[in-house]
C-alpha cells in the first residue's frame, strides 16, 4: 500500500512518532485521523494534585508507548470500549514535576468535572494540543495559578 502525502510530507509511522516524541500532538492526529492516545492502568500517585485543588489520575502506560514529549495538554480520558467509550475532557501532564525536584516520568490528567476513583482502571489519555512545556514554578501558588490557565485553556479548546 503506498504511503499517503499531504502538503509534501510523507506520513509514515517514523513520522508520527517522531511528531509524538516532539509534542506535536495536532500533526500527529492529522496523520493518523484521529487523536493519539496513551492507555494504560490509572495507579496510586504522590497525592500532591489533591493537595493544590488539582487530583490527577496517573497512568502506568502499556509497555512500548509512544508517550509524547514532557509538557501540558488539552486532551480527553477515554473510558470503555466500542459503543460503550466515554470521553470526558482533561488537562493532561507529561514530566518529573521538576517543581517538586521529581526524577521519574508521570503521565497524569486532571479530569475536568469529574469526581470518581479510577484506580485500577484500563483508561486512555487522548491527547488533542499542546499548551506548554513544563516549567519549574517557584511556588505552589505559582504552579496552582499556572494549573489555572492550563485548565481554563482546556476548556476553550475542547470547547466545555
Amino acid at each position: 500500500m503506498p504511503l499517503v502525502a499531504s502538503d509534501g510530507t510523507t506520513f509514515s509511522s517514523t513520522y508520527i512518532r517522531a511528531c509524538i516524541a516532539a509534542g506535536d500532538v495536532a500533526a500527529a492526529a492529522a496523520a493518523l485521523g484521529r487523536d493519539h492516545r496513551v492507555e494504560g492502568v490509572v495507579v496510586r500517585g504522590d497525592r500532591r494534585g489533591r493537595e493544590l485543588g488539582y487530583p490527577t489520575a496517573n497512568l502506568e502506560p502499556v509497555p512500548h508507548s509512544a508517550v509524547p514529549d514532557d509538557g501540558i495538554y488539552a486532551g480527553r480520558l477515554v473510558r470503555g470500549r466500542g459503543s460503550k467509550t466515554v470521553t470526558t475532557p482533561a488537562a493532561i501532564s507529561i514530566g518529573t514535576n521538576p517543581t517538586f525536584d521529581g526524577h521519574a516520568l508521570s503521565v497524569e490528567a486532571f479530569v475536568l468535572d469529574f469526581e470518581e476513583d479510577l484506580y485500577g482502571e484500563h483508561v486512555g489519555f487522548e491527547f488533542v494540543a499542546r499548551l506548554r512545556g513544563t516549567e519549574r514554578f517557584e511556588s505552589r501558588k505559582a504552579l496552582v495559578a499556572a494549573i489555572d490557565e492550563d485548565v481554563r485553556r482546556t476548556r476553550e479548546i475542547l470547547s466545555v
